[in-house]
């Protein structure tokens, strides 16, 4: 639970702000004297309530308790409240001693003007839609460059203050271009603004900055904080994960202003929309920022649960601001969220088809291809290429007429280089000391090339660990036909073991090779499924009743990217499920047509001409390899009239290539692009994504939170104290998006605004930026917030349109100098009478070094580099090959400049230029970073190889550019 404590300076400010304001508000000036020091023990936790003594609700607290009221309106001696609070019994004073806690007399005196003027309550402020009220009357007319400004002027000339004047114009281009981009102005773009006399200089200044690539990669910081974004898992060795592309898409969308709406929606539930694009659900890798465990013994049931977590904290932190997890193990002692409310939430994110534990070498599935735009607009150009070639092809087969359409085709040799297993079916005797059935032989029947095996599920022929350990076992082809009745999901091919249980599916290590829904799927195993490559083909569409012919090569290195899957001499399309296994070094054992592991029905068909290759084959060979079996076979059953569609279309094609030189180029060349396609997408990287499971998980309210003591059964709902449930809205993640984004939602866009406000004022409207509840501050400018709320959502959720008129109001362009009164005063300038004195974040105190010492290497977006970092700085850290991530290690060239964002993000072992400035681990979702002012920060700048660099470089631009 986090429980936050009002500054001395905040009550200070806020008692002096009441002693002017004449009438108590029991939402700004009452409630965070009672939720500090009352809700605790007398608030919404039922379970946790003192004495069933109940203070957050009217009727609750003016209701007879025993003959005794907490409120007696206009009445103090009658309201037990006052006079707990200002007895000086030690057994009676409240609140008690052992709390720690203290009312101080300036709260005492709020408490006893509100109890006396009649003791109001009301609904909390963040819980109720925001109205937008007329922009206040002001008398200095001249100064408000926007309604904006009418808000800060009215209170300032309410409190007797005047505002500052407007910072100097080298001030002003310097602090609009360092919020807007992250980066100085230069010494060009000042002399520029200084020489426009324009009435319009500043405004243009702003509207080229919001246009500027750069903007999008300032304005992700503060996403990426509250995403959690790493480029690693967290826990154990912390090894590496791939979610830059997800990062990029952050950048991507500030910069094409996407509406905030839709920023939501797609990061909540973009694979969930009707044709979700790329885009859309590569953006859902929101969902898959959180910490990720691979340390072996852990149970992987807790962990999921832990994940679950973290995406309700993290969405109820971003978008209510709200500490929803406060209710993951009671009801909420400040605001009103049950327990059963949290687990309510928690369903809506409870389907995803994860693991507990995963991520050891890569990305956690389920997992996605997500080409930069750079690589989708290269695959279009390669699609179209192939279409083109397709239509020719098509043009030609057309108007080709066979020379001779009854002579029969020369034989074409299967490959025998390289092969190492020959099996056949013609002698239903096993070949010595290569292979053996289990239980009886399978029956002969008609084959591809002679006779064939037929299996009936129960049978199984077991190769010896001898006949697969010759050379490395690159490639293998045969050909099988399934009967209607084979299984859906059934191996081919496998000679992977249990581990344990096998009622929970983990295999101990092996390969499989299966037959699932038509498609081809591989699996390389160390344990599933977590530890696992698995990749499918896509199209394959293996029907039953058809001879279909299968080539597999693989690589023993990054097997997803190795890995090359042909049906019918034609390579297909592999999708990867999981990235997380390599191939197993020893390969014996295997057994065809069954799956050797569990008591299931093996396949049903019959399997023919299975060759096996110690290296891999080209793709000549592999044609060859079918075609050995397929033309002859074809031709055969052409001539008895019995050739299937799919038998013509190979005898056609074979024909065509055979006869025609023109067409056999043209077949050559498609064969070359379509390869070079598959490839290229086979380096496309790939990130995290959120899935749905084809039926809901089921969810239960865990007492206490732990993982597997259930409670009562819940569905995926949401706490309707805050806002009702879209009309007609599905109960899943793209519900809960439109709950959110619906135009009457109470905190959405509350929360947005004020952090962007934050981001350019310092402080937000709200100061405590993740906590909207009882137990967050109240608005210095309440009546400004629900105005900008309003506008913000009115105007189509536009980003940059509130961004410009933040930066351009009159209140924004202020001096910071400030006078010792007004500090004194006003020392956290929550009245905005000037212009905040705030340090850059981490990643802006060095981006500034490398522009300023002309070092900055500008690239929008790609995989995360590493800068110069303290030698031995990852000492006592373990350096594994099999969890990559665990060196540094050190970029080459440009790479080394690029802009901070773009530096690998390790959780147990930041950067530490980052983690001196305070950047974040990111290991939970973090929406207002510390501040703080340390020597070691001085240390790093005096003595950082790259402050150092920097420094140089700024000398050498002295020399050059300084004159004289």
């Amino acid at each position: 639970m986090i429980v936050h404590r009002l500054s001395a300076a905040a009550l200070l400010f806020a008692t002096a702000v009441l002693a002017r304001a004449g009438e108590i508000s029991f939402n700004r000036d009452v409630r965070p004297i009672l939720s500090d020091n009352c809700f605790y023990c007398h608030g919404f936790d039922a379970k946790h309530r003192e004495g069933d003594r109940r203070l957050d609700s009217f009727k609750d607290a003016t209701a007879d308790n025993d003959g005794v009221r907490a409120l007696v309106p206009g009445d103090l001696s009658g309201s037990e409240l006052w006079k707990r609070l200002v007895t000086t019994d030690e057994d009676e004073i409240m609140p008690p001693p052992e709390t720690h806690k203290k009312v101080t007399a300036a709260q005492k005196e709020i408490i006893k003007q509100w109890i006396l003027q009649g003791g109001k309550y009301q609904d909390h402020w963040a819980f109720i839609p925001p109205v937008a009220t007329e922009p206040p009357a002001v008398k200095k007319t001249d100064w408000p460059r926007g309604e904006l400004d009418r808000f800060i002027l009215a209170r300032l000339e309410k409190e007797g203050v005047k505002p500052s004047p407007e910072a100097g114009r080298e001030m002003l281009i310097r602090r609009v271009t360092l919020d807007l981009t992250g980066l100085p102005p230069t010494p060009a773009e000042v002399r520029a603004f200084l020489e426009d006399k324009s009435a319009n200089a500043y405004e243009a200044v702003v509207d080229r900055l919001l246009k500027s690539k750069r903007h999008g990669e300032q304005m992700a910081v503060e996403w990426l904080d509250a995403s959690r974004y790493a480029d690693t898992h967290g826990f154990n060795n912390d090894s590496m994960r791939s979610m830059w592309r997800w990062r990029d898409w952050v950048i991507d969308a500030f910069n094409d202003n996407l509406p905030y709406d839709q920023f939501i929606t797609a990061q909540l539930a973009g694979d969930l929309l009707p044709q979700p694009t790329l885009e859309q659900r590569l953006a859902t890798g929101f969902g898959r920022n959180h910490v990720i465990n691979s340390e072996g013994g852990i149970i992987p049931e807790e962990y999921r649960i832990e994940y679950v977590a973290d995406r309700v904290r993290t969405t109820s932190q971003a978008w209510l601001g709200l500490t929803m997890e406060c209710a993951r193990c009671h009801d909420h002692k400040f605001d009103p969220v049950t327990q059963r409310d949290y687990y309510n939430l928690f369903s809506f994110f409870n389907n995803v088809p994860e693991y507990g534990e995963d991520g050891r070498q890569s990305n956690a599935a389920p997992i996605m291809p997500a080409p930069t735009r750079e690589q989708q607009a290269e695959s279009k150009s390669q699609l179209e290429k192939l279409t083109g070639i397709e239509k020719r092809m098509t043009e030609m087969q057309a108007a080709w007429k066979p020379k001779d359409a009854k002579r029969s085709l020369p034989a074409v040799p299967a490959p025998a280089t390289n092969m190492v297993l020959h099996l056949h079916s013609d002698d239903v005797v096993p070949q010595k000391d290569v292979f053996r059935f289990t239980g009886a032989a399978p029956e002969l029947v008609d084959g591809i090339a002679g006779k064939a095996w037929r299996y009936t599920g129960a049978r199984l022929v077991e190769f010896e660990k001898k006949a697969f350990v010759t050379g490395k076992l690159m490639a293998f082809g045969l050909w099988l036909r399934p009967d209607a009745d084979n299984p859906r999901d059934v191996a081919l091919l496998s000679n992977a073991s249990y581990n344990g249980d096998p009622a929970q599916s983990d295999y101990a290590s092996g390969e499989e090779y299966r037959l699932v829904d038509g498609e081809i799927e591989i699996r390389f195993i160390q344990m599933y499924p977590a530890y696992s490559t698995r990749l499918s083909t896509t199209g394959a569409g293996i029907t039953a009743g058809e001879w279909r012919h299968l080539t597999i090569i693989m690589g023993d290195e990054k097997p997803a990217q190795t890995t090359r899957v042909f049906i019918d001499g034609e390579e297909m399309a592999l999708r990867v499920l999981s990235d997380s296994g390599t191939r197993a070094k020893q390969r014996g054992g295997f057994g065809l047509g069954a799956d050797r592991s569990k008591e299931a029905v093996g396949f049903r068909g019959a399997m023919d001409e299975m060759r096996v290759y110690e290296k891999p084959l080209d793709d000549a060979q592999v044609v060859a390899l079918f075609e050995s079996a397929a033309v002859p076979h074809a031709d055969k059953q052409k001539l008895a009239g019995l050739a299937t569609e799919r038998e013509l279309r190979w005898l056609g094609e074979a024909r065509h290539r055979a006869e025609d030189g023109a067409y056999a180029k043209l077949i050559a060349e498609h064969r070359s692009l379509r390869a070079k396609h598959l490839g290229f997408e086979k380096t496309f990287p790939n990130v995290m994504v959120m899935e749905e499971l084809p039926a809901p998980r089921r969810a239960f309210v865990l007492k206490r939170g732990v993982y597997d003591a259930h409670g009562d059964e819940v569905t995926a709902k949401v706490p309707e104290s805050f806002a009702l449930w879209p009309q007609d809205a599905p109960a899943n993640r793209l519900g809960l998006a439109r709950w959110f984004t619906q135009p009457q939602h109470p905190l959405t866009a509350r929360v947005v605004v004020n952090r962007f406000w934050a981001q350019f004022f310092g402080n937000g409207i709200v100061k405590t930026l993740e906590d909207f509840g009882s137990q967050g501050e109240y608005p210095s400018h309440p009546e400004l917030l629900d105005w900008l709320s309003r506008r913000f959502v009115d105007g189509g959720w536009d980003v940059k349109a509130l961004v410009r008129m933040l930066v351009l109001s009159a209140t924004y362009r202020q001096s910071s100098q400030v006078t010792p009164e007004m500090l004194a005063r006003d020392p956290e300038n929550r009245l905005l009478a000037r212009a905040p004195r705030l340090r850059l974040q981490a990643e802006f105190i060095r981006d500034q070094a490398l522009a300023l010492g002309g070092l900055l290497a500008e690239k929008i977006g790609g995989p995360s580099v590493y800068p110069t970092q303290p030698e031995g700085f990852y000492n006592g850290i373990i350096v594994d090959a099999a969890y990559p991530g665990t060196k540094w290690l050190t970029s080459k060239g440009d790479d080394l400049y690029r802009r901070t964002l773009y530096t690998f993000w390790k959780r147990t072992a930041l950067h530490p230029v980052l983690g001196t400035f305070d950047a974040p681990a990111r290991e939970t979702c973090t929406v207002r970073r510390s501040r703080t002012n340390t020597p070691l920060q001085a240390l790093v700048l005096m003595n950082e190889p790259g402050f150092i660099e920097a420094a140089q470089g700024l000398g050498r631009r002295m020399e050059k550019e300084g004159g004289a």
